[in-house]
């Protein structure tokens, strides 16, 4: 997922330690963060998304569901857009990652002009990765909220071969819908809700949801990543439910090391490391949904 970048109402901090010093100590424990990736493939798909399989053996190695990447989306020869772009990683297996991503904004549209055997810069990986489930596995996927739950999917199957995977997603349409093969593949009961009805129910994934811990009382390990709004009626049903769901979220990260708090949101009380604020892309990018102020949030 490509993280929106939103406007926020500006937020004061008191930094645990003074930023020169929070950078510092990242430059010197995240040199390999950096990686020269090597585009090898770079398909075209429905809805105007985008799929980048990268060469990338380093960042490959390391990365972790929940995980996502910095791009630089720029020509060298260039300084705009200065800030990079981040993305979830979708898979990594065999030296090579791959990114879905949609074209919206200046960075993607420069993104969406990469040629095969073009060389890009990479920071990553990034974040905190999603803990391991130990019930049976929901997952929750909103447009570009799927490939995070795709590598989820994988690194469970591959790791737990016997839990049970059950795959809800989102799309406007039937031609918008991502991953279903690939989940389907991995063993997932996949269930589909699209905006004009096209295929599965007809309204927002979050119905089939409900449905599913109404009907079957099922308690699981939930995660979900996709809309704001989406995310926001997951965190409702959960606490209805006595349940919590780990939400990947989808911010604004201007540099992606825990510098700049671009991506700061409110938490219930002093949940996060700023007090009552996470950075997503240091604490998170995932958050229990339980963790969230909400109504905060909101305002």
């Amino acid at each position: 997922m490509e993280r929106r970048r939103r406007r926020h109402k500006q937020v004061c901090l008191v930094l645990p330690n003074d930023a020169k010093s929070t950078f510092m100590q990242y430059q010197s424990s995240n040199r390999h963060r950096n990686h020269q990736g090597i585009v090898r493939e770079h398909l075209s798909l429905p809805g105007n998304y985008r799929k980048l399989r990268i060469d990338a053996p380093g960042l490959a190695q390391s990365a972790q569901a929940g995980q996502f990447i910095h791009v630089l989306t720029r020509h060298n020869s260039t300084t705009a857009p200065l800030l990079r772009r981040a993305f979830s990683i979708m898979s990594a297996q065999q030296g090579e990652i791959e990114l879905l991503y949609r074209v919206v904004g200046r960075g993607t549209v420069m993104m969406s002009e990469w040629n095969v055997e073009q060389r890009v810069d990479l920071l990553g990986p990034l974040g905190q990765p999603f803990p391991r489930p130990d019930r049976p596995v929901i997952l929750i996927g909103g447009g570009v909220g799927v490939p995070p739950m795709l590598m989820l999917a994988a690194q469970t199957r591959h790791e737990s071969p016997d839990l049970p995977i059950t795959a809800l997603i989102g799309a406007r349409t039937a031609r918008e819908v991502l991953g279903k093969m690939e989940l389907e593949k991995l063993g997932a009961t996949v269930h589909i809700a699209t905006d004009d009805g096209s295929v599965g129910i007809k309204g927002f994934v979050t119905s089939i949801f409900q449905k599913l811990l109404n009907n079957e009382n099922l308690r699981g390990s939930i995660y979900a990543c996709g809309p704001l709004g989406m995310l926001r009626g997951v965190a409702g049903i959960c606490a209805e439910h006595g349940q919590r769901a780990l939400l990947s979220l989808e911010e604004n990260m201007p540099c992606g090391i825990g510098v700049c708090n671009g991506c700061a949101l409110p938490v219930i009380s002093d949940a996060g490391a700023y007090h009552q604020y996470s950075r997503i892309c240091v604490e998170g990018p995932g958050l229990w949904s339980d963790q969230i102020d909400w109504e905060k949030l909101q305002s």
